[in-house]
């Protein structure tokens, strides 16, 4: 399980902010000067506070950014409010804020601002909002059970409580996989993965893994699909003014394989993977013919009707199924 990156920012809070109030509580305490109870007491509240915000912080780990943003904005707006009495209260109801009160606010603010813009920039540089599109999975399914079909052993995982509609797509989600083409199918509905299925473990794909194991690449897949996902809405947002409607199919047809995004409905979606470069066209085929029929599951009419021409032959020669591919892993 991955650990909470955000779990030491109260720590780092405490030891910037709270660790020069102890030290001069300590000096106040060996010179026997006179010190501002109430003023420390203010201090400490504001960091404890600005604690237990990064604490809820480090915990809602979907849509941390736009979370921080909307903080950002807020604590902005609060502290024009806040300027706005301190530098007019005196003269328009005799009434001010304290100084002390005032300076600390604005302190928090401006490192808050300043640790908000340092951390979207970060991100920003590793690509488009990372931590989000990892998160927001909701739980994993952990139901496991194995089936054998013909000469293939098939991994299905499942959520504990799945309805009948999403039982019937499992079952033709089952029957689609094999060892030959399509190896991996994640089904997910309602920002979760509600089952996949795979043939990953089966030892005529031995030869595809080099530096990861099954488990590892279905982890990757599932992270893979959530921000897939993720980025199919942002591009129906910006491509809603061509009248094309929503993007259905996604294919990141890589070096060696290929991965499948197809879209079932506003709230499901689909995720498959070949791992052999030579069965894109077949496991893409596959795929459509799989959305028609959970489509169909939910009384929706199909959308992945279509016609692929036949290949020119050319000068290309074509590969045996037994002739071995000279590239292998995706």
């Amino acid at each position: 399980m991955d650990t909470d990156r955000f779990s030491k920012l109260p720590a780092v809070i405490a030891s910037f902010v709270l660790l020069p109030v102890l030290l001069e509580l300590l000096a106040w305490y060996i010179e026997g000067e006179e010190y501002d109870v109430a003023r420390a007491a203010t201090v400490v509240l504001v960091i404890v506070m600005l604690a237990l915000i990064s604490t809820v912080l480090g915990r809602i780990r979907a849509r941390l950014p736009v979370l921080m943003v909307i903080a950002l904005t807020g604590t902005a707006a609060v502290e024009v409010v806040l300027g706005f009495v301190a530098a007019f209260g005196p003269v328009l109801w005799r009434g001010g804020l304290p100084g002390e009160l005032h300076g600390l606010i604005t302190t928090g603010v401006s490192a808050f601002a300043f640790v908000t813009g340092v951390y979207l920039l970060i991100q920003y540089r590793r690509g488009l909002y990372l931590p989000y599109l990892e998160a927001g999975m909701g739980p994993l399914p952990t139901a496991t059970k194995r089936r054998v079909i013909g000469e293939s052993e098939i991994l299905i995982r499942t959520l504990p409580d799945i309805g009948p509609s999403v039982e019937k797509a499992l079952t033709s989600c089952v029957a689609m996989v094999d060892q030959e083409d399509l190896h991996f199918v994640a089904y997910f509905g309602d920002l979760r993965c509600c089952f996949y299925t795979d043939v990953l473990d089966d030892a005529d794909l031995a030869h595809f893994f080099h530096d990861t194991d099954p488990e590892e690449r279905r982890r990757i897949y599932l992270k893979a699909g959530n921000q897939l996902n993720w980025l199919t809405q942002r591009l129906n947002q910006q491509l809603r003014r061509l009248e094309g409607g929503v993007l259905i199919r996604t294919v990141l047809d890589v070096e060696r394989g290929a991965m499948f995004f197809y879209w079932i409905d506003e709230t499901r979606y689909l995720i498959g993977v070949t791992l052999d470069q030579r069965r894109v066209d077949v496991a893409d085929d596959k795929m459509a013919k799989l959305v028609d029929t959970i489509r169909g599951h939910f009384t929706l009419p199909p959308i992945n009707q279509r016609q692929r021409p036949a290949r020119p032959q050319g000068h290309l020669r074509s590969i045996p199924g037994s002739e071995r591919w000279p590239e292998s892993g995706s």
